[in-house]
């Protein structure tokens, strides 16, 4: 179990945390308004 732990689970834990943000990056309302109200021609 120890060798799962040092081996193993940062890549999962990375891999988790960059899925997670692509999926809750879309949902971001601040992003989202900040991109449409730019102002640039």
């Amino acid at each position: 179990m120890s060798t799962f732990i040092i081996f193993y689970a940062p890549f999962i834990i990375l891999i988790a945390a960059i899925v997670i943000g692509f999926i809750v990056a879309p949902m971001d309302r601040a992003v989202g308004k900040e991109e449409q109200n730019d102002g640039r021609p």
